[in-house]
């Protein structure tokens, strides 16, 4: 189930980062530190204020990770739908299109190992043959 989860997210954010959901703007960073993060490693962290292409949207109290960001810079972006920013990058979008299939085999494979042995008979019969006779090898 966590790495569904995981699954969504990154897909969520993958989205933003390719340019194809969120709304596109501008956020221009005020202020950036350094923070710690897990292990000792440390990340840029920036506030500023976010405004949409169309100037509908102005959020004065953005915040968001970049990393090499620093104040007085600005970087094009978009609205995440779980909330927040994401950065439009190339890089970005190529990761979590790596990413994202990776975790979900991850998931797809977890769900089948939960399943009882019958329900994994079931369902690899229904496999292509040459599927099935790599599970049939497997379970031997």
């Amino acid at each position: 189930m966590l790495f569904l989860i995981g699954t969504a997210v990154l897909g969520v954010v993958g989205v933003s980062a390719a340019g194809l959901g969120g709304t596109p703007g501008v956020f221009a960073a005020d202020e950036c530190h350094l923070e710690e993060s897990g292990r000792g490693g440390k990340s840029t962290s920036c506030s500023g204020v976010f405004v949409s292409h169309d100037g509908s949207l102005v959020d004065r109290e953005a915040r968001m990770a970049w990393p090499g960001g620093r104040a007085g810079a600005h970087t094009q972006v978009r609205t995440v739908l779980l909330g927040g920013y994401q950065r439009e990058h190339g890089v970005d979008a190529v990761l979590l299109a790596v990413l994202v299939p990776v975790v979900g085999l991850l998931s797809v494979g977890c769900a089948f190992a939960g399943l009882s042995r019958a329900t994994q008979d079931r369902l690899a019969a229904r496999l292509p043959e040459p599927a099935f006779v790599v599970y049939v090898k497997w379970r031997s």
